[in-house]
């Protein structure tokens, strides 16, 4: 089995370290990481931009790792294109350093680099230890070798990527597993300007960390009950519920006169 491993704090970081220890196991691996920190640049893809890449070789492992300088959906797309391009059974991101639930998934590099995986049709999961500042990655890895040893990645839709949150609390406190939907969250960050210059404004964004409303079921409400939540997430992001709705506030037959 070829495995991707990828993430978006950064190559080098503990995270990713760890996520391409649990990988080795499964399997031969390549490790194509952003050079710099890509939190919160979402689904961002080079275009028109120059992307520099540095491979590094690693005597110990007999492999070469790849430094990228743009964001993780490039790596995930200089892999499939190039440096990968005969075969990716499963691209795992991660192991993030801080949680990605709830609307995080919109402005998560690390989630981005799995959806950009099943846009192309390979299996991906994202993985997260829940605290940013004191994420606890054994648990998280012992956690996966234990989904690893107990589950066929092949089962997993296509179209649909898994994104795992684990509790930043050492493994005997967690409480167990739910697989469990998006739940709705709470940002508190604002812009503050810093400082001007020659006409210039800057500004920098940060607040208290977010919050959420612990609904049952979400993911949100599984990570404060510290279980671990596996959320699939698809690509159809239609609100097929409402399709039929909207006929009642957008004429249609009259826009249809019109052609």
């Amino acid at each position: 089995m070829k495995i991707l491993v990828t993430n978006d704090d950064g190559y080098g970081r503990e995270g990713i370290k760890k996520l391409t220890e649990v990988a080795e196991s499964l399997g031969e691996v390549v490790v194509i990481a952003p050079k710099e920190n890509c939190s919160g640049i979402g689904h961002s893809y080079s275009i028109f931009k120059k992307i520099e890449v540095e491979g590094l070789y690693l005597e110990d492992k007999k492999r070469t790792d790849y430094i990228v300088s743009g964001t993780p959906v490039d790596c995930v797309a200089l892999a499939i294109r190039h440096f990968m391009r005969e075969k990716i059974d499963l691209i795992l991101s991660g192991i993030n350093h801080g949680e990605n639930i709830s609307y995080d998934i919109y402005y998560s590099g690390t989630v981005s680099a799995a959806r950009e995986g099943i846009i192309n049709g390979i299996p991906s999961i994202s993985v997260s230890s829940s605290d940013y500042f004191n994420p606890m990655f054994d648990t998280a890895t012992k956690f996966l070798e234990m989904l690893f040893d107990s589950w066929n990645y092949k089962k997993l839709p296509t179209d649909t990527l898994l994104n795992i949150n684990v509790p930043s609390v050492p493994f005997d406190e967690l409480k167990g597993v739910e697989v469990t939907r998006l739940g709705r969250r709470v940002y508190y960050d604002e812009p503050f300007e810093t400082n001007k210059e020659e006409g210039k404004m800057y500004f920098k964004v940060f607040g208290k960390p977010p919050g959420g409303f612990a609904e049952e079921g979400t993911d949100y409400s599984a990570i404060k009950q510290n279980k671990v939540s596996l959320t699939p997430i698809h690509l159809d992001a239609t609100n097929h519920n409402e399709m039929r709705s909207w006929e009642n506030v957008v004429n249609l037959e009259k826009l249809i006169d019109y052609f």
